[in-house]
């Protein structure tokens, strides 16, 4: 009971610190993104849910708020992701996916739209394939590396988009909470331009507060040859469930 009550006493006063440090950061860039450059808030629940030893479920639902242009987009998806077992070396076996498998796939599907348009609004069916490859280095940082595909329905036009991502994140013990800081680039290649167009800069943290539920606080940067405002800031705040 006593350990119990400890691990909830951790939970609230870990969830208590990390929402009042982004409920600040969000007082404080708000007024200053949306001046300089389109400036989001993007607030998202992901649920895991294994269904073998080897492959799980994940649903997805976000909101992001466009701060310059006071409108709303949401999507949600559900893909299925599937690993492979470590054959040399078995503590890897058990490993959670994310952070100590060295490989797996996702395939899903994503429907978004704009929440605050009419009915005329865009709306866009969106077909995902991706594989995730993890490197360990020294001391305890692993190199991260990620191939995505966006298989993209759009008002009737269908396109594609690639996305090259490659990032690095340490996992960390700090007053008895494990919590995992990264930074990441991700370069798209879009169908519609023959370009790559886009840079996505993301850096954050993934915090544990308990054996089911996680947080990640991030900042985003984004620059986009082809949309206007060219720049973007995002500051999000993800909430993990895994069962």
């Amino acid at each position: 009971m006593a350990g119990m009550i400890k691990s909830a006493s951790r939970f609230a006063r870990t969830f208590i610190t990390l929402t009042v440090v982004v409920v600040l950061l969000f007082v404080i860039a708000a007024p200053v993104l949306a001046d300089e450059t389109q400036g989001d808030l993007a607030p998202e629940m992901d649920v895991f849910v294994q269904t073998s030893d080897t492959t799980r479920l994940f649903l997805q639902a976000n909101l992001i708020r466009n701060l310059t242009e006071n409108s709303t987009n949401g999507s949600v998806g559900v893909h299925f992701d599937m690993t492979v077992k470590p054959i040399f070396r078995r503590r890897l076996r058990e490993a959670d996916w994310e952070r100590d498998r060295y490989f797996w796939i996702r395939i899903g599907y994503q429907y978004s739209g704009n929440l605050d348009s009419d009915k005329g609004s865009s709306i866009e069916n969106r077909g995902v394939l991706e594989g995730t490859a993890r490197a360990a280095l020294p001391f305890e940082f692993w190199l991260v590396n990620r191939i995505h595909v966006d298989l993209r329905f759009m008002d009737g036009d269908y396109s594609q988009r690639y996305r090259e991502r490659l990032g690095f994140e340490r996992k960390v013990v700090v007053g008895g909470v494990s919590a995992v800081p990264y930074a990441e680039a991700e370069f798209y290649y879009d169908t519609r331009y023959y370009a790559w167009n886009r840079q996505f800069y993301q850096a954050g943290a993934e915090v544990e507060l308990t054996e089911h539920w996680r947080i990640e606080p991030y900042y985003a940067r984004q620059n986009d040859q082809r949309s206007s405002p060219t720049h973007l800031n995002r500051i999000g705040l993800i909430l993990k469930t895994y069962w």
